[in-house]
C-alpha cells in the first residue's frame, strides 16, 4: 500500500486538489518524499525545496497530526501513511 499525498492548496494557477500515491518501500524520510514530489513537478517544480527551507507557509499533516516543517528530516513515512499538504487561505 503506497503513501497517499493530498495536495489542497492555492497555487499561481488556482486551487489544487490532488491525490498522489507514492511507493515508500520499507520507509522513507519525509524530506526525500517531498523531493520526489518536486521531481514530479507537484504542485510546481521546486515548491517543496522552498517548503523545506521554510520559505513556503504550508501546513503538513501526517495521518491527521500536524507536523512542523523542521521535523521533515527526522520523520519517516511508511506504506499506508497519509500526508496532507495545506496552504493557508484567508479572505475578507
Amino acid at each position: 500500500m503506497p503513501v497517499l499525498v493530498r495536495l489542497n492548496m492555492l497555487t499561481h494557477n488556482g486551487m489544487l486538489n490532488e491525490k498522489i500515491e507514492i511507493e515508500a518501500g520499507k520507509g522513507i524520510r519525509l524530506d526525500k518524499l517531498l523531493g520526489r514530489l518536486d521531481k514530479m513537478g507537484k504542485p510546481e517544480k521546486g515548491f517543496f525545496k522552498a517548503v523545506r527551507k521554510g520559505r513556503q507557509g504550508v501546513t503538513l499533516l501526517l495521518n491527521g497530526d500536524r507536523l512542523d516543517v523542521s521535523e521533515v528530516k527526522k520523520t519517516f513515512i511508511q506504506e499506508g501513511d497519509e500526508l496532507a499538504v495545506l496552504s493557508p487561505i484567508s479572505g475578507g
